[in-house]
């Protein structure tokens, strides 16, 4: 084996030994350029692996799950309450059970056990709760106003309805004053105007006296009004209503049949008998009175079947 460093002359072997240093070739360039290069992917790796364990840790988000409702401070709130006759229809945000219950029991202690009280009302968190003293205060002065509607929004109270007399719509506007002083109040609630003089009601009497177009008929010797006479008195009754301010007088009579321990308990009869119906078909009760005067007051002859028959008979009176 030959030692690279031997050199060979033409007279023989002639060993030298020579020191030099070479120019690194291409290969050493090669490796210094490969070695960064691994450790940038060998840190590249790591760095990768981290970032894969980064979204592993990461839980995933549902789209199909609604983001939970926040009640803002602040906000205008709504609360309506609506009263027609025995019906009251309440809507709105309450905070919570309890205090449905309480302004539920609130307005039944106002208006009685038998209200019909139509529950629309929302449970909300956060939402304020009503003021069962200021609304007590209101529904008690509107208790006369069959058709009362309270409605708060935010800082707004608005009252409606028909009052009787301007004494009750003064004293409904009172009360949410009192109840409320920092809202704004509108007072809506009008008054019931009666009416005036010369209108329908002026000519009342002679109204039911066209209408009463034929004597009112009972069944014989009894106090029960025939159908004929009914459908006549009902419209009797409906003009009455229209005045509501009528005071009627029922007054019944006989002929000279008789003696007035029959007659006159008949005739009480069947003037009660009218009064009571005109009372079914909405005539006020405490504004219809009914008498029984027997033969009294005969307004023709009893000595012919023609004159007895007028003298059989019923009078409505205005007074």
């Amino acid at each position: 084996m030959t030692d690279p460093d031997e050199t060979r002359t033409i007279t023989g072997w002639k060993t030298a030994s020579r020191f030099y240093r070479q120019k690194p070739g291409l290969g050493w360039l090669l490796a210094l350029l490969a070695v960064p290069l691994l450790l940038g992917l060998l840190g590249w790796g790591t760095l990768d692996k981290s970032g894969r364990d980064l979204d592993a840790s990461i839980p995933s988000i549902d789209p199909t799950v609604s983001e939970p409702e926040v009640n803002l401070p602040g906000l205008p709130t709504a609360l309506s309450i609506m009263r027609n006759g025995n019906d009251i229809m309440l809507s709105g945000d309450l905070p919570d059970a309890a205090a449905r219950t309480g302004l539920l029991d609130l307005l039944r202690s106002i208006h009685g056990p038998d209200v019909n009280l139509v529950d629309n009302l929302n449970i909300a968190a956060g939402a304020p709760g009503p003021d069962l003293t200021g609304l007590q205060g209101v529904f008690s002065a509107a208790v006369d106003i069959p058709d009362f509607n309270w409605k708060r929004e935010g800082d707004n109270v608005t009252l409606t309805g028909i009052a009787p007399n301007e004494e009750v719509r003064a004293a409904v506007e009172a009360a949410a004053r009192s109840a409320w002083p920092e809202a704004n109040i509108t007072n809506r609630i009008q008054v019931a105007t009666a009416p005036a003089p010369g209108g329908d009601c002026a000519t009342l009497q002679s109204d039911i006296t066209a209408l009463i177009d034929a004597p009112i008929n009972f069944e014989t010797d009894g106090a029960t009004l025939t159908s004929g006479s009914e459908q006549m008195l009902s419209r009797v009754a409906e003009k009455i209503t229209a005045c509501p301010e009528a005071r009627i007088s029922v007054d019944g009579y006989t002929d000279n049949s008789g003696n007035d321990a029959i007659n006159i308990p008949l005739s009480a009869n069947r003037a009660k008998s009218v009064a009571e119906f005109l009372i079914s078909q909405g005539v006020a009760a405490d504004l219809v009175t009914s008498r029984g005067h027997g033969s009294a007051n005969p307004i023709a002859g009893n000595d012919t079947p023609a004159g007895k028959a007028q003298n059989r008979r019923v009078e409505i009176t205005v007074s």
